[in-house]
């Protein structure tokens, strides 16, 4: 299997091997820098679990240096899955695990046998999302090589949902149709994985040639934001699916389900011909999700050259292709996602050096919110009929907030632009009717940004006829600069009125005017249990002293 426009094979490698993709992800489009890899962050110490169809870990960007093949597990979602075979001293792929194999579906079609050399990746498309990550073809690590990944130093854990045609749902048997994502999320996060890869959309039972259902919050869905919030350090990346024509652009609502959850980061594509990440893909599918929420939330690379299978565990070959599609797009983020948490969980913040007092675990909620205040916005759009044209400003559902550029929201000594991040747990968040206010002062010498995002609740499942809106405890985020304007998240959205919609929410202001900024996170109402959690990344030429630590900020009730 190849992910659509693979007629974009003949374009020149160079143009988009991840030598490209990993710089313009740590310091933008056209820069050759790589601050986070200068500084030693490569996301050791990170694991990255892949949901797809496999991984060809023979191949050098994988393998052992004596050789020896991962730890194996098997089960299936509906009777078990085993999750104790795990080696965190291996170099890459800590887990193995089977999800559709022979000893748990005896004599189904297109079952996975261990034991065979050819049941690794049978598809050739999770060893692209995995390489796309996390590939590293050297040990010691040193990144010298055009098909490295993202974050060359993270680990892995591979689930192998196996491949069929046919499929009403994921076309990955292993899955269950219907997909039954709960315990598939649980091994990952048993096995040590924190960030969890997905570059695949679920059919919801529809047969094909039907048109299947998108861009509605789906059983899938559900269940991620119900995992997420019972497991709130868990980071789950969606792609958003690609567009069949080459003639037209998508139309709106057409990105994939369960990638359109609330909890999720569901990721858009960049690149197409000639061009680099300036650019958005044509064949990316678009938001808004079917009860108006932003989705896409980010955009990343969806044209590379990364680490291919062979379709064969006993070779030891190395092959490498290029290849276009979104499925590329949401393991860059995945990579990103390892690089910010190893920015965190190593003491970089809030000094810009590594300091191991400082060091702290984030929740998923901080790194999507470091993420998204990272993100830049795309100033084009490829357009079939027309070429290239410019893009609908920020945010937008072509391509949510932007591309993250890492350097834009991680400090290091030297940089003008400073970062304020506040992770407040669930047990410490805020009860209906409070507001935690934070003061800040800023310069005028760079853009001011403040990034609200918290874990909420699941919703309830609905078709693409529903567009009830799924958010279930609502925040509000005000920002009043030192004339004493307000200004509210996602305000482009709904001039002069809070967000009702969406657990994410952004104030950006460029330029700003010096001075002292308030920044207030209200809990408007609160659908279920008696708080709420959030993040909140704030990034600027920020004038206070660096402190020691994020100090809490202050709740207060507010009175009406």
């Amino acid at each position: 299997m190849r992910k659509l426009f693979a007629t974009l094979m003949f374009l020149a490698s160079a143009a988009y091997a991840d030598n490209i993709s990993f710089r313009s992800v740590q310091s933008g489009w056209g820069s050759g820098a790589t601050p986070l890899f200068d500084h030693g962050i490569f996301g050791q110490r990170q694991i990255i679990a892949v949901l797809d169809t496999g991984l060809d870990w023979d191949s050098c960007y994988f393998a052992e240096p004596d050789g020896s093949p991962p730890p194996i597990n098997t089960g299936s979602p509906q009777g078990g899955l085993n999750s104790s075979n795990v080696d965190t001293s291996r170099r890459k792929v800590i887990a193995y695990d089977f999800l559709y194999s022979c000893d748990q579906f005896p004599n189904a079609p297109g079952c996975d046998d261990p034991s065979s050399p050819t049941a690794y990746d049978n598809a050739q498309h999770g060893t692209l999302a995995a390489a796309v990550a996390a590939a590293d073809s050297h040990t010691p690590l040193v990144f010298d090589d055009a098909a490295d990944g993202i974050a060359p130093g993270a680990k892995l854990i591979v689930q192998d949902g196996g491949f069929i045609g046919g499929d009403n749902c994921s076309q990955r048997p292993g899955f269950g149709c219907p997909v039954n994502l709960t315990p598939i999320l649980e091994q990952a996060y048993t096995q040590g994985a924190r960030i969890h890869s997905n570059s695949w959309g679920d059919r919801q039972g529809t047969p094909s040639p039907l048109p299947a259902p998108t861009a509605n919050y789906s059983a899938g869905a559900r269940d991620v934001d119900a995992f997420v919030w019972s497991h709130p350090d868990m980071l789950v990346i969606f792609d958003t699916g690609n567009y069949s024509s080459n003639t037209a652009s998508p139309p709106a609502s057409s990105l994939a389900a369960p990638g359109c959850a609330k909890n999720t980061l569901q990721v858009g594509g960049t690149r197409y011909s000639n061009r680099f990440d300036d650019v958005l893909s044509p064949f990316s599918l678009i938001g808004p999700t079917r009860d108006g929420r932003i989705k896409p939330d980010l955009v990343a690379p969806a044209v590379v050259l990364a680490a291919d299978s062979d379709g064969n565990i006993t070779t030891h070959a190395c092959p490498t292709s290029t290849q276009a599609g979104t499925s590329w797009s949401a393991p860059s983020v995945a990579g990103e996602a390892a690089l910010v948490r190893q920015y965190f969980t190593d003491g970089f913040y809030p000094t810009g050096v590594a300091t191991p007092s400082n060091a702290f675990v984030p929740s998923a909620a901080l790194l999507k919110a470091t993420l998204i205040a990272a993100a830049r916005a795309v100033p084009n759009n490829w357009i079939y009929s027309v070429g290239v044209a410019p893009a609908k400003p920020v945010p937008s559902y072509d391509q949510g907030f932007g591309f993250p550029v890492l350097d834009d929201a991680l400090y290091f000594p030297g940089d003008r632009a400073r970062t304020r991040v506040v992770d407040v747990p669930l047990t410490q968040g805020l009860a209906q009717g409070e507001t935690a206010t934070l003061h800040l002062n800023a310069s005028a010498n760079a853009p001011l940004k403040v990034v609200l995002v918290w874990t909420d609740p699941a919703g309830t499942p609905r078709g693409v006829s529903d567009p009830t809106s799924e958010l279930v405890n609502d925040l509000d985020l005000r920002v009043t600069d030192p004339s004493g304007s307000t200004l509210l998240g996602n305000e482009s959205l709904h001039p002069g009125q809070p967000d009702r919609l969406n657990n994410v929410e952004v104030v950006s202001i460029d330029p700003p005017s010096g001075g002292l900024y308030t920044i207030s996170v209200t809990a408007s109402h609160l659908g279920f249990a008696a708080r709420q959690s959030y993040a909140l990344v704030i990034t600027g030429d920020l004038t206070d002293p660096i402190p020691a630590m994020a100090s809490p900020v202050r709740s207060r009730a507010v009175r009406h």
